[in-house]
């Protein structure tokens, strides 16, 4: 109908909504148990004996499952990134594991 108006404010508000869901884009968050866990899991499977000291930077990528980002801090304080799978079926694999320079 033309006599329903829709004010820029929610023009605003679906096209911020759509821009959320779109698969492909990462989308930064915050750091969650399921971030930690996955960092947790990262750390063992790469045998890394330093204990974990801080999570930033977190963000997720919608694809034929999940990707999660982020970056680690460790107690002796090396810098790593890492990325991490995770599909349908909640299996992990991790896509990248480095040390930042």
């Amino acid at each position: 109908k033309e006599d329903e108006k829709i004010t820029p404010s929610e023009n605003t508000e679906k096209a911020m909504q759509q821009k959320r869901n779109l698969v492909g884009g990462w989308k930064s968050i915050e750091v969650t148990d399921t971030v930690k866990d996955l960092a947790k899991y990262v750390l063992a499977e790469n045998n890394v004996t330093s204990p974990l000291k801080k999570l930033s930077n977190a963000s997720t990528q919608v694809v034929s499952g999940k990707n999660y980002k982020f970056d680690i801090l460790l107690e002796n304080g090396e810098e790593w990134t890492a990325q991490v799978y995770v599909n349908i079926k909640k299996e992990n694999k991790i896509t990248t594991f480095k040390q930042k320079k």
